[in-house]
């Protein structure tokens, strides 16, 4: 008799949770409904920080993408201030909820019946190489120009060292960004990922071993600074040409869709 007595009251209590979450969640929808519905002015109001500074520059990149007046982008970013509160109360910022930076959404509000394309891996893998070969090179031979004579040649990497170490960052990161974004509703698991990134550093590091070795010094020359900045001067010109060509956008940091 107390077993039943026990058993009914703990259905009791688990029917009371389960009224209380869906009470909960009943009334959070309803204040989603009523922010849905007020004007555009009390809204922008409410917008955090960081979402009115999204609003800012999604009207300006609409200004000059669209070639429309400051009154018309205000208009068109209106219709999103109820879903960007909304999402602002759930822990989620603008750029979170669209995935976008705000000069893609500019470009997904003016031609929204354009399909958005997926940048092949191989593209977005050349322009990190080309972004990481630029900032290794370009960093070292500045340090380089503010070395003294005086100093070790061996304080400075090879061309070759920083060249393959800044292109297999570069690939790393988009691979890095390919890994975390869910694929059919997954996503990768974070060992599996942490695994990969660990076994990047170590052949990373076998590598520059290897390349200091004496015996493959002449194929792996310390250049002057001057080299170096020319040589990265170079990389940012061509990846500003293959951006350009293949009309990459983000970064890869941030990767964007394309949309044709």
């Amino acid at each position: 008799m107390a077993e039943e007595t026990k058993k009914e009251q703990t259905a009791s209590n688990s029917d009371s949770e389960k009224q209380a979450k869906l009470k909960r969640q009943t009334e959070a929808d309803n204040q989603d409904e009523e922010i849905k519905q007020m004007n555009p002015k009390e809204l922008r109001n409410k917008l955090s920080n960081k979402n009115q500074d999204y609003i800012f520059r999604l009207e300006k990149e609409l200004q000059l993408q669209g070639s429309i007046s400051r009154a018309e982008a205000v208009e068109m970013t209106d219709k999103l201030l109820g879903e960007i509160i909304v999402a602002q109360r759930h822990g989620q910022p603008a750029n979170g909820l669209y995935l976008a930076s705000p000069k893609i959404k500019a470009e997904q509000m003016l031609h929204p019946d354009k399909k958005p394309v997926a940048t092949p891996f191989w593209q977005l893998a050349i322009d990190g190489a080309l972004m990481y070969l630029t900032i290794f090179v370009g960093l070292f031979g500045i340090v380089a120009l503010f070395e003294t004579k005086k100093q070790p040649a061996n304080s400075q990497m090879g061309i070759l060292t920083l060249a393959s170490v800044g292109i297999v960052m570069g690939i790393g990161m988009v691979k890095y960004n390919d890994w975390i974004m869910p694929k059919n509703g997954k996503r990768q698991s974070w060992a599996k990922i942490i695994l990969g990134m660990i076994a990047v550093v170590v052949v990373l590091f076998v590598w520059i071993w290897l390349l200091s070795l004496p015996a493959l010094k002449p194929i792996n020359p310390v250049l002057p600074g001057e080299v170096d900045i020319i040589i990265a001067a170079i990389a940012f010109g061509a990846r500003y040409l293959f951006r350009r060509y293949y009309k990459i956008t983000g970064s890869p940091f941030a990767p964007n869709v394309r949309r044709k």
